[in-house]
């Protein structure tokens, strides 16, 4: 215990007080309602971090059903690679044109351009739904847990510790569903999706350190950005041919390609695969939040007189593991690609990685740390990647060793990021006296060493 907060932070955690502010005008006059008779659902001996880790369960689950169905991503990979599919695809969806993807070899690595597929398995519509619905749920669950938090007196920054981390973990299983739903498969757009997803999170609370306020704006992820999300996997579970939807050209969803119109013809060489086209749309977001976030930022460090360039230099923890991740999975001719099973264990790795890289962070401001510029969990990356890159790979020389290194990777990331939970749980809930799943009265949550800060402070 303590490896995290060291002794000398302890007594920041007794004055951390969260900010927030939401402008979403969905959050205000749709959600807020429902979130406010859900919450009263509750009974009061519920503990707020057990309505969080509850709605983490859900996501769990329908990531395990994606593991049982369709682990390696295989159907949105065998969509796009292999001819026979694409052809069935075109002939089913009854379209004029083709769609056209915006890399070569359908966003896929030239190595996997002659890959074989054998019968593939893909996610039945109902298994959409599910997910539909349980994404909702989790964010349902994740509004309220604050909620709950002030009717019980069990505010503080274990919650928000708590939270946090249940969201990265989120982030990163969502990115995979949603390209399940979209039928990428294990292509570029995968990875770009994890890259894109990570780093709108990273942003808010890296702006979250620099203002002491969560901001929300009139369009973000844990808003407008789910419930669209949830919307792509209704969709898939309703429309014929289900995720295959997605691999339909824009103008033939549309219906322009059905127009009468000999000037449109030159359009049939833009009718772009629409999840190409949504993924292409959430990269354009991406820069938007980049600007608004440090916008926050530098309107805060003005207001205080302190530099407003500094706060960049904390942009490149993040640069630092997407770089790793992404030339990791690029090496090697694409092996990590070529193996479903390992790439997700590999993309579960990075999202392991990236929710301890946040947990630094988020430790960092409850307890006014200096900024997390260093962890551990970006040596893993590394060390494959380097390797990945190398003209004969060491540890990655052959499929099997891939696996087992990546394999291995995903161990070391789980045990830093489980040891990291253990230790900051206990630090908190020891100095605080509020338990992790357990409401108590205000009375037995008196500090165990406010005396000694007291006396300190006289």
């Amino acid at each position: 215990m303590g490896h995290y907060i060291p002794k000398r932070r302890l007594p920041a955690l007794h004055a951390y007080k969260y900010s927030g502010q939401d402008d979403s005008w969905i959050s205000a006059n749709l959600l807020s309602p429902w979130w406010n008779w859900l919450v009263q659902q509750f009974p009061l001996w519920v503990a707020p971090n057990t309505i969080t880790l509850s709605g983490l369960a859900l996501v769990g689950i329908n990531f395990a059903s994606l593991l049982i169905i369709d682990g390696g991503m295989d159907c949105g990979t065998s969509a796009s690679l292999d001819p026979r599919r694409r052809t069935e695809n075109l002939n089913a969806s009854g379209d004029k044109w083709a769609s056209v993807s915006l890399f070569e070899h359908w966003g896929f690595p030239e190595s996997m351009k002659e890959h074989t597929f054998s019968q593939v398995r893909c996610i039945p519509p109902w298994v959409f739904l599910s997910w539909s619905i349980g994404l909702f749920l989790y964010q349902s669950l994740d509004a309220i847990d604050g909620k709950q938090a002030r009717r019980t007196g069990m505010a503080g920054p274990l919650g928000e510790m708590f939270d946090h981390g249940c969201d990265a973990i989120n982030t990163t299983l969502e990115s995979l569903l949603c390209c399940a739903a979209l039928n990428v498969g294990r292509s570029y757009w995968a990875l770009a999706s994890v890259v894109a997803t990570l780093s709108n999170f990273y942003l808010t609370t890296w702006e979250e350190y620099h203002t002491g306020t969560l901001y929300l704006s009139a369009f973000s992820g844990p808003v407008e950005g789910i419930l669209m999300i949830c919307v792509i996997y209704l969709i898939t579970a309703i429309v014929p041919g289900g995720a295959n939807f997605w691999n339909r050209g824009i103008f033939s969803l549309s219906g322009i390609e059905s127009l009468d119109v000999p000037a449109l013809a030159h359009l049939a060489a833009w009718n772009i695969k629409a999840n190409e086209a949504f993924l292409s749309f959430g990269a354009t977001a991406l820069g938007f939040n980049i600007l608004a976030s440090y916008g926050n930022v530098r309107k805060a460090r003005a207001a205080k007189g302190l530099s407003t360039v500094t706060p960049l230099t904390g942009l490149l923890p993040l640069l630092a593991q997407n770089v790793v991740m992404v030339a990791w999975a690029l090496g090697n001719h694409g092996q990590l690609l070529k193996d479903g099973s390992v790439f997700v264990a590999f993309i579960s790795t990075w999202g392991l990685g990236f929710a301890y890289s946040v947990g630094l962070l988020i430790v960092a401001h409850v307890t006014k740390a200096p900024f997390p510029y260093w962890n551990i969990a970006t040596l893993f990356g590394l060390v494959g990647a380097v390797d990945a890159w190398l003209p004969t790979p060491i540890l990655q020389s052959s499929p099997q060793r891939v696996q087992v290194t990546v394999l291995s990777s995903l161990g070391l990331a789980a045990a830093f990021y489980l040891h990291f939970c253990y230790d900051v749980i206990t630090t908190i809930t020891v100095e605080t006296g509020k338990p992790c799943f357990q409401v108590v009265p205000p009375e037995q949550q008196k500090p165990k060493n406010e005396g000694k800060e007291l006396s300190k402070k006289q």
